[in-house]
């Protein structure tokens, strides 16, 4: 939405350093130390990274911080000449004029100006060291309150200045409000701030005339970029009092059901959060009390009386004081205090969500040990939408990590209480780690809860690794059972890495207006048959799936009979309805099935039925044996068009376009998708291997992790394969040949099993892809086999120059080889995609092709 609020910008511009020889920038420099001594501070931290010269204490530490920082160590001896000259040549013009200058007074001006600037920074330090050298100078007596008021003026804040003021008297007063400085600025300070962008005055904390009342109308018009201007007067001036007039002028005509979205905007865009401190509390009685306290002349007995009658406590009286001090408290790490102020707003909108968050950031926050973990009961969440979703994120962990703790208590194994302890540590440290994040772009918690989960997520983490060694104590006393799964299909743990594949299955059968038919292809041992038998994991109960493997109907002597009665069989125990009689299939298949789906399509209760075919390539084989006649494939594809309601998956090597015969090209517009079954992920990968099941108490080094991706690209065959045989040397060097070995797997395992006849073990999958390659498109396997003996691939032009291939030749085999995973491009150059593979045809094959 357009808006009129212009975009102030009142910071220093100056996009350069200063130059130790520039006498210009040494009359910068004073004007900033005098009237503008917040552009100091923006300069420092635009020329550094991380602390500031004042935080180091030794000598040593300061010398360094300026030796790493030049435009720091050019501004440090820019403030100390000023601060030798300055005060020098102001005396000197005094005497001139005819004022007595006590000479030595200003050289221990200086001397103070000097050690401020070293100890404290240029601002500090310059403006002790003028003011105490010339004051010091005419008027010791004098001197101190004036230089102690300007002091306080430079690096101070209202609260500060106000009581600097009274406690120093006139003088400091004087120099802290600067009536000088608000006459020159009070003429049109509202209109050249609206229409220029520009602040008559940076060091007077009196409220400049009309800005309250721009800066509300502002924040009434467009409350982010009101909040902005804010805080750039803020960050560049005193002018507090105006803005916080102005907040709480604006606030009271706020809508009430816009009021915490309001507040929460301010707590994230604000850099100063006493805005939001002062929406509550009073800040006419808080500079009050704070004056009081600077007031040396008052017995402690009359302070007491006279501060008794301020206010100074937040309030919970209105809607805006009690939602200011629930997000203050929070920031100020009280949740408990937060509770109470969020109890007066729970009617607004999202009042009961910041009432809930601030109970269970209360409850959260009490365990002393891990036992008292066990025990917390957090309230129900709200519903969303939420005003903090991340914050809502952070607390279902902390759900997570109780019932994870809770399990250490109540676990009867040593292995579940261990992977219990390391979930729940591991959850922790996610919370610290994203919480943490400090830049705008990074930053994933809000900032008024974020420093309290952090400290919450840090002693909860101390506190469960002082039990890590108790209950991560496992010793392992007999051999291990083999949990991973060779060959067959994969469930539970050991099927990992597919929710990509799921959530698009799921998208297209759930919920949709007609159940999609869906190919599912990848070379063999890719898991395409684990795929279909962990689909009912993702699906709602109103969607179900009959399964078919069609290899295990072997030689099928009654034809299509076969195949439509065990599908029949299939879909009757899935949906609990009776199939046709044997008989009607062997007199009429195809027209019996087709009755039988219109039945099933009428009295079937669920939403939609799916019913998967896998080694769909078994009936190609089938027609050219003559097994089944072509015309089967006819009425295939009239049961995938027939309902709306019933769909169908095909699993195999291929898509229907790559299928070699006609008769599977009408197909092609009955199946929405083709979906490629591929390589495992690397985080993939290593939870395969790490965590096969709960029971699984063998570590694996990261070099071991590292080799086996590399070996295998995350094929999930060969994942499983090497996991096998690694379990078994393993038990082989305990339990047979009673070697003591560490309970971890390493990249020396690895490198033995690979060299201890594990490509023989893996021949089936090896032989398996080499023959797929023997497909159509003629002269796949010659490509591979150019390619084995080279670590970093062949150009096309490369191949094309070594073979007999044509390019319009070798485009569609380099093409199917890439849709198979067998081979992939890397910097244009073509390699074989598992580098088990690469050695299987190189070692095995290659090798003894060229001795024949």
């Amino acid at each position: 939405m357009p808006t009129s609020v212009p975009k102030l910008d009142l910071s220093p511009k100056l996009n350069r350093p200063l130059y130790l020889w520039n006498p210009f920038d040494y009359l910068l420099l004073l004007y900033w130390v005098f009237f503008f001594p917040q552009a100091l501070q923006w300069y420092e931290e635009k020329w550094r990274s991380g602390k500031k010269l004042s935080d180091y204490k030794t000598w040593g530490e300061k010398w360094q911080f300026l030796q790493q920082h030049p435009q720091q160590l050019q501004l440090w001896i820019q403030g100390i000449l000023l601060t030798l000259t300055v005060p020098f040549a102001m005396a000197k013009a005094l005497e001139l004029l005819g004022v007595n200058i006590y000479w030595f007074g200003v050289a221990v001006g200086v001397a103070y100006g000097v050690a401020g600037v070293v100890a404290f920074g240029v601002a500090f330090g310059v403006a002790f060291g003028v003011a105490f050298g010339v004051a010091f100078g005419v008027a010791l007596r004098v001197a101190l309150r004036v230089a102690g008021g300007v002091a306080v003026g430079v690096d101070g804040g209202v609260a500060y200045g106000v009581a600097g003021g009274v406690d120093g008297g006139v003088a400091v007063g004087v120099a802290i409000l600067r009536p000088e400085n608000w006459l020159m600025g009070c003429y049109l300070s509202s209109w050249l701030l609206k229409q220029r962008g520009l602040l008559t005055s940076r060091i007077t904390v009196v409220p400049l005339p009309d800005v309250a009342t721009l800066l509300e109308n502002w924040l009434r018009e467009d409350w982010q970029a009101g909040i902005y201007n804010l805080n750039q007067i803020l960050e560049y001036s005193l002018q507090f009092i105006a803005v916080i007039k102005a907040i709480n002028q604006a606030i009271k005509k706020i809508p009430d059901e816009q009021l915490i979205y309001r507040f929460s905007q301010l707590s994230e865009i604000t850099k100063d959060w006493d805005l939001v401190k002062y929406c509550s509390a009073s800040l006419r009685d808080s500079l009050k009390s704070r004056a009081l306290d600077g007031f040396f002349l008052l017995l402690p007995a009359w302070k007491r009386s006279l501060k008794s009658r301020l206010n100074t406590d937040l309030r919970i009286d209105t809607f805006p004081h009690a939602i200011a001090a629930g997000f203050w408290y929070l920031y100020q790490e009280n949740p408990s205090k937060a509770t109470e102020a969020f109890q007066v707003t729970r009617s607004l909108l999202y009042g009961e969500e910041m009432y809930v968050l601030a109970t269970i950031l209360t409850t959260l926050e009490q365990p002393e040990d891990w036992q008292d973990i066990v025990t917390i009961n957090l309230p129900s969440f709200p519903s969303p939408p939420y005003l903090r979703s991340n914050t809502w994120e952070v607390m279902n962990k902390f759900q997570t990590i109780i019932a994870n703790v809770q399990e250490i208590e109540q676990a009867t194994t040593i292995v579940r209480r261990s992977t219990a302890l390391n979930r729940a540590i591991g959850e922790l440290r996610n919370i610290i780690e994203r919480g943490g994040k400090e830049t705008e772009k990074d930053k994933f918690l809000p900032e008024a809860e974020r420093d309290l989960i952090i400290k919450i997520a840090q002693k909860w983490k101390s506190s469960l690794e002082t039990i890590a060694t108790e209950v991560g104590d496992i010793t392992i006393t007999e051999p291990i059972s083999s949990p991973y799964v060779i060959g067959d299909p994969v469930f539970g743990q050991l099927f990992v890495g597919r929710e990509d594949i799921l959530r698009e299955l799921k998208e297209l059968w759930i919920n949709a207006a007609q159940v999609q038919s869906v190919i599912l292809y990848g070379h063999r041992r890719m898991g395409k048959t684990s795929i279909l038998r962990n689909i009912n994991s993702c699906l709602d109960a109103d969607i179900k799936l009959a399964y078919l493997n069609l290899q295990i109907l072997g030689e099928v002597r009654q034809g299509s009979s076969e195949i439509v009665m065990a599908m029949s069989d299939e879909i009757s125990e899935v949906l609990d309805i009776s199939a046709p009689n044997d008989t009607d299939f062997l007199q009429s298949p195809e027209r019996t099935f087709r009755r039988f789906l219109k039945k099933i399509e009428k009295e079937m209760t669920c939403q939609g039925l799916i019913i998967a075919l896998d080694e769909f390539e078994t009936l190609e084989y089938l027609i050219e044996e003559e097994k089944i006649s072509k015309e089967f494939m006819k009425s295939l594809r009239s049961w995938v068009q027939m309902s709306p309601k019933i769909g169908f998956i095909f699993a195999g090597l291929h898509t229907l376009k790559e299928m070699s015969s006609d008769y599977f090209h009408p197909f092609y517009a009955s199946f929405s998708r083709n979906i490629l079954v591929s390589f495992l992920s690397k985080p993939a990968t290593n939870q395969l291997l790490e965590s096969p099941n709960e029971n699984f108490t063998l570590q694996y080094t990261k070099e071991a992790l590292e080799e086996i991706y590399y070996l295998s690209n995350g094929q999930p065959y060969l994942v499983n394969l090497i996991g096998f045989y690694l379990i078994r040397r393993f038990n082989d060097y305990r339990f047979n040949q009673k070697i003591k070995t560490d309970d971890k797997l390493t990249l020396e395992d690895v490198t033995a099993i690979i060299n201890n006849n594990f490509f023989q073990q893996g021949s089936y999958y090896f032989h398996g892809i080499w023959n797929q390659a023997a497909t159509s498109p003629d002269g796949q396997q010659e490509i591979i086999k150019m390619l084995a003996p080279y670590q970093q691939g062949l150009t096309i032009n490369q191949l094309l120059e070594t073979s007999n291939f044509t390019e319009s030749e070798i485009e569609p085999i380099i093409e199917s080889l890439k849709r198979h995973d067998v081979i992939e491009e890397k910097d244009n150059k073509y390699v074989i995609t598992v580098e088990l593979f690469k050695q299987w045809v190189t070692n095995e094959y290659y090798v003894a092709q060229e001795k024949n």
